[in-house]
């Protein structure tokens, strides 16, 4: 009953919010600070999407674009990168961006008391060592890194970076604190009633970077064309469910098995989007059962893929057994490619591979926006067909997340969210054991591949590191990817445009009636 009474409270608060008709957006959690790239979650990075803007930002493909930048070009030693800069950004409160202003963020961010969640991407304890940041003009900024690196623009692009945002000095007090986003984007900040909403107002002053008047990922057409945009705290999927069939809300992120119910409606209809996040088997290639690689293999072609997948998300899902999503510049032939669905080549893997029915334990959550435990079920069945003892463990998510991490796992059937660029999605799965259990792969060819692909930056030469890579993983099936990540959202009928973008709400280019 008090559960009841709280979605109904909720449910009016919804329908007073929407009298105001900005556009009304549901997320099950609260914004975690305001301070680009710090103390962050995916709700966070969705609502700092839409007043933050870094020098470039990602496509739809996964490409890197100049966004506040006019142009970037690279020095032929892959050291020195110069950012040309827009001389049309302005940020909130009127004043012009200038290249000062980007020294000034790229100082703060690099500076360790400001807890950036991206310091160790560039500072040289990962990825890259940003050695220089100069002015080189009012227009031009410098940057220079240690070694050339083909990831290093991707990074400032990223969600969780804050997409490493361009903030004016005076969203900081005097004493160094920080005060409120004072950013460049399409929307501005205005009020946050913490555990309620945060409400963003329209940008009047905004202008999109060069575009082909679409929307693009985080550059393209970015036009504000409603009033102001209201993120709500809604987690009660039921009252998601009624806000969105009301009319209190215009945009919800819903689990698959609530589908039916916005479906032939009149009041709400229903987008599918794909993200570049996986939905995977994790197999510890250190557990004695599948340490050899035949059993891993034999696996994957226990597995009628096409069929889990459309069972396991509700037909909305296309198999894809790469790490590369298929909507990525580097999806290629070569990625397409999958261990055949074959029962008797199987049976004949483990029989080769001395497997005498030994069990095998998937680890699953139940968590219905992911795929986890159906996934698992499913493979179950199909896995014991060629004689595979396979059993199931349901966890909730934050102890399947430590066993993954401890290494403590047979197989893990886990969703991991979207890196745009391949060779970080690589490095979340590739490297050494001993240094971080939480890794999937230790093939030293594959670490090789994936140092190549860190440090090559011609588009052709990476696609075939990607490709290698590909055909490595089949043969050594470290892990099984299943298909791209999907988000199911529920919109009012009369919003128009493309409001989704890996897997966040993506509220610029949007009317609603």
């Amino acid at each position: 009953m008090k559960k009841l009474i709280l979605a109904s409270t909720m449910l009016v608060a919804l329908t007073q919010a929407a009298d105001a008709r900005d556009i009304v957006v549901a997320l099950s959690s609260d914004l975690r600070s305001n301070d680009p790239g710090v103390n962050r979650d995916g709700n966070t990075d969705a609502i700092m999407m839409h007043m933050m803007e870094g020098l470039v930002g990602y496509t739809e493909n996964g490409a890197v674009k100049p966004l506040l930048a006019k142009s970037v070009s690279m020095s032929e030693d892959g050291l020195t990168y110069t950012f040309d800069l827009r001389d049309d950004v302005t940020f909130h409160n009127g004043d012009k961006m200038t290249a000062d202003d980007v020294v000034w963020n790229m100082n703060r961010y690099m500076n360790p008391d400001n807890k950036w969640r991206c310091l160790p991407d560039f500072d040289g304890s990962r990825v890259v060592k940003l050695t220089g940041i100069e002015k080189a003009d009012d227009d031009t900024v410098t940057m220079t890194i240690a070694q050339p690196s083909a990831v290093f623009l991707g990074l400032m692009a990223r969600p969780e970076c804050g997409f490493t945002g361009m903030l004016s000095p005076k969203s900081v007090g005097d004493d160094g604190s920080f005060v409120a986003p004072i950013g460049t984007g399409p929307f501005k900040w205005d009020t946050w009633k913490k555990g309620e909403y945060v409400h963003l107002i329209k940008n009047d002053a905004y202008v999109s970077p060069e575009n082909d008047g679409k929307p693009d990922g985080t550059v393209g057409a970015k036009a504000p064309l409603v009033e102001g945009v209201k993120f709500m705290v809604v987690p009660d999927a039921a009252t998601v469910k009624a806000g969105i069939q009301s009319g209190a809300l215009d945009l919800a992120e819903v689990s698959p098995d609530l589908m039916p119910e916005f479906k032939d409606r009149d009041d709400s209809k229903l987008i599918v989007a794909v993200n570049n996040g996986k939905n995977l088997f994790y197999m510890q290639t250190r557990d004695p059962v599948i340490a050899n690689p035949g059993v891993r293999r034999a696996m994957a072609m226990a597995l009628d893929l096409p069929q889990l997948v459309a069972a396991a998300s509700n037909g909305t899902g296309k198999a894809n057994c790469s790490m590369i999503a298929t909507n990525s510049i580097y999806y290629s032939e070569t990625q397409q490619k999958c261990l055949p669905y074959d029962i008797e080549a199987a049976k004949k893997e483990l029989k080769e591979a001395g497997y005498n029915g030994e069990p095998i334990t998937i680890i699953a959550n139940r968590r219905g926006n992911v795929p986890s435990y159906p996934a698992a079920i499913i493979a179950q069945a199909m896995m014991q067909q060629a004689g595979l003892n396979v059993q199931i463990e349901v966890l909730d998510y934050a102890t399947q997340v430590e066993r993954r991490r401890s290494g403590n796992y047979q197989v893990i059937s886990q969703s991991v969210s979207p890196r745009l660029d391949p060779a970080l999605m690589m490095s979340f799965y590739v490297g050494d054991k001993d240094e971080n259990t939480s890794l999937m792969w230790e093939n030293p060819k594959a670490v090789e591949l994936l140092d190549a692909a860190y440090r090559e930056t011609d588009q052709d030469k990476r696609q075939q590191i990607f490709d290698d890579f590909h055909t490595l993983m089949l043969a050594d099936m470290p892990g099984l990817f299943m298909y791209d990540m999907v988000d199911i959202w529920a919109a009012a009928k009369g919003l128009e445009g493309a409001p989704v973008w890996q897997g966040n709400p993506r509220v610029w280019e949007i009317t609603v009636d």
